[in-house]
């Protein structure tokens, strides 16, 4: 039977119309970032004390799912160049320059970009806390499960806090990966997904901060590709290599301890597992 002329017409049509949209889906998973990176900053802020990041962290996701997630620590004690302050402990950045006016949280933004700098990445979100609101944000989720056991809000914050401990510095932050996991596995639905943004919004001790077309365009490849799964079990986690060191500081008139890159080995986990 003969096709009449109207529907080759409309044929012709939803063909042009599918050649579109499949051009721009390809379009924007071309365009997506080929890793969604996250900085995670965990404010020491008590009191009237300037806020300094106590824990610091890049979350990295990678658009193909044949790449693997990653979580690497970056050491509050790590030597850095701060734009516009010079050679600084990474934590500095934190409180230095402009901040909110009364807020628990210090610069975001000097922190974002030093962060940038050094390891000559896009950041593409910030995730900001103190130590009240890790606390809430644990047992909103009911706690945490962890190799030492279940913990709630108090007893997590304690773990991440506490430095003097066997292993020092880099046993805790260690324990900061296995926790921050460990909450990332309790989102796994929309529902979950829509809390934690409601926590965000509604709690005066966080932030959330992300650039929306690159949340978008890497949003989109990950549902063609992951199918908008994560699978957080297999995440590589690291620290940011090199050594400690004692360096006199003109600023402090005295020595201080910092943790100095290694700059080859950092280079080679940047473009293995953050780019």
């Amino acid at each position: 039977m003969a096709i009449s002329k109207p529907v080759k017409i409309i044929i012709l049509v939803l063909l042009l119309l599918i050649i579109i949209i499949g051009g721009l889906l390809v379009l924007l998973y071309l365009t997506a970032p080929s890793r969604f990176n996250i900085l995670i900053i965990g404010s020491d802020q008590r009191g009237t004390e300037q806020a300094r990041s106590d824990v610091l962290m890049v979350f990295s996701i990678p658009k193909s799912p044949n790449q693997p997630i990653s979580l690497i620590t970056i050491p509050r004690d790590t030597r850095v160049n701060v734009p516009g302050f010079g050679s600084q402990k990474i934590t500095h950045a934190y409180a230095l320059g402009d901040r909110e006016k009364d807020s628990a949280l210090g610069n975001v933004t000097l922190t974002k970009e030093t962060v940038e700098d050094f390891l000559d990445i896009k950041i593409h979100a910030t995730v900001e806390f103190t130590f009240e609101s890790f606390k809430d944000l644990v047992d909103e989720f009911g706690g945490v499960d962890t190799e030492a056991g279940h913990l709630n809000g108090t007893e997590a914050l304690k773990v991440v806090r506490n430095r003097y401990r066997e292993g020092g510095d880099f046993a805790r932050t260690q324990d900061q990966r296995e926790i921050f996991l460990e909450l990332g596995k309790k989102i796994n639905t929309v529902a979950e997904a829509k809390k934690v943004y409601s926590f965000f919004q509604t709690h005066d001790q966080t932030r959330l901060r992300y650039q929306k077309l690159p949340a978008f365009t890497f949003g989109l490849a990950a549902l063609i590709r992951r199918g908008g799964k994560l699978d957080l079990a297999n995440t590589y986690r690291e620290v940011i290599p090199g050594h400690g060191e004692s360096i006199y500081t003109p600023d402090f008139n005295k020595n201080l301890y910092y943790w100095v890159p290694d700059e080859a080995a950092t280079q080679t986990l940047v473009d293995k597992y953050l780019r």
